[in-house]
């Protein structure tokens, strides 16, 4: 057995994506049908009743909402909801960024930008943000011939954002029908696809926590979207604490640049220590 950690030259940033990337999807889609978010919460999600998932309540909601409106809800509402969607200042740019931060501590270190949201694909997609992201992961609305959504397909729920993190890690698929249902499996650590300790998750609030949690505790890096000055989720336990908070602006110079420079760098100087191991 080596008397070193193995050498794995990668760093996995996951971000979600409401007010983390940008602004509020449903809000957007909302707008798109020309009603408040609180109107369409009292009006269509409240009146749904209790028993329901929290997220699938809000896609069926928003179905609802499209029927009444009698414009189901489909792919060309997508279209028209992502105009009401703002992408925060240097998101597009920000992937670049910070290869070139890594390249300035350590060559050859490839960098993951994954978007893992309890929100729907097809709006994200929509948002134009996907070009610079390798990859999306979130919930999706089953889509059928003409384009209109007839129900939820998958969700993702807050508290699998933490199994979803371990199966990235692990290199364990999370394209099944019950993914990722085996991000528990051991795996070597040689056989990692990033150490947990190369990763870095962004997220906003309590939708986070649990990814907080698991990857603050696995030896990552978690940083908290904070909009207005005032992080607080009541609900934070000790374990769950982040590394840094700062406002939703990824502008060259600006305070979250800074702490995912410093976050990213960190990853990289371990990955060179690392470097320096081998044949040790």
């Amino acid at each position: 057995m080596s008397a070193t950690h193995p050498h794995i030259p990668r760093i996995l940033l996951a971000f979600d994506f409401d007010r983390t990337l940008a602004t509020d999807s449903v809000e957007a889609i909302c707008a798109a049908y020309d009603i408040d978010r609180s109107d369409w919460e009292r009006d269509f999600e409240e009146a749904l009743g209790d028993g329901w998932d929290e997220i699938i309540r809000r896609g069926q909601a928003l179905i609802d909402l499209g029927r009444a409106r009698g414009r189901p809800l489909g792919r060309d509402v997508m279209a028209d909801a992502a105009k009401h969607i703002r992408l925060y200042d240097g998101v597009m740019e920000m992937p670049d960024r910070l290869r070139a931060e890594v390249a300035e501590v350590v060559e050859g270190v490839e960098l993951e930008f994954v978007i893992l949201s309890s929100g729907f694909v097809e709006i994200i997609e929509a948002s134009g943000i996907g070009p610079v992201f390798d990859r999306i992961l979130a919930g999706a609305w089953k889509d059928g011939d003409d384009g209109v959504f007839s129900g939820v397909k998958r969700i993702i729920g807050h508290p699998q954002k933490a199994l979803y993190l371990e199966a990235l890690g692990k290199g364990i698929s999370v394209d099944g029908d019950n993914a990722p249902e085996r991000a528990v499996d051991p795996v070597d650590p040689g056989d990692m696809h990033c150490p947990f300790d190369q990763m870095i998750y962004l997220g906003d609030g309590a939708s986070d926590l649990q990814a907080f949690g698991f990857l603050g505790q696995a030896g990552g890096l978690t940083i908290a979207i904070d909009k207005d000055g005032d992080f607080d989720t009541p609900e934070q336990t000790r374990a769950q604490r982040v590394d840094n908070l700062a406002p939703p602006d990824y502008s060259a110079g600006g305070e979250l640049l800074q702490a995912l420079t410093h976050a990213v760098r960190a990853a990289a100087h371990r990955i060179a220590l690392r470097r320096m191991g081998l044949g040790e």
